[in-house]
């Protein structure tokens, strides 16, 4: 996938795994699950940084459905009515719904993680990260 430079990376921590909840959790005693918590912070971010690049490209789903088709042969204009269908339609099976659904539970795991940390260092306002490179969108 190629980078958007509106949408610069972020964390080196999630790309070297490919994974977030992998730069978060390891393996604590008796087999269980702890949370790196110095590392929760940047993945706040990386998640939020995400969710806006789903936005993004929601809207231009959006755009797509609004495309002149390039002929005024049958074809083509059914070509456009159908990608307009696939990329922003009525119902719930298009891709810009599909993607602002995504940005939205991007939004809702980093606030859960951002009102859990701040549970957890007994703090009213977190410092966040602002998105640095290292996650490639």
């Amino acid at each position: 996938m190629s980078e958007d430079p509106a949408f610069p990376p972020t964390s080196p921590a999630a790309t070297d795994t490919g994974n977030l909840l992998d730069a978060l959790l390891s393996a604590g005693p008796g087999g269980g699950f702890s949370i790196d918590y110095e590392r929760v912070p940047q993945a706040i971010a990386d998640l939020e940084h995400a969710a806006e690049f789903f936005r993004r490209r929601a809207e231009i789903a959006k755009d797509l459905a609004r495309v002149p088709p390039p002929g005024l042969d049958g074809v083509s204009v059914n070509a456009v009515v159908e990608i307009g269908k696939w990329a922003d339609d009525s119902g719930d099976n298009n891709l810009a719904t599909t993607l602002r659904a995504g940005a939205l539970q991007l939004e809702r795991l980093a606030q859960r993680l951002r009102e859990e940390l701040k549970t957890y260092l007994h703090v009213e306002e977190l410092n966040i990260p602002k998105p640095s490179p290292g996650l490639p969108l």
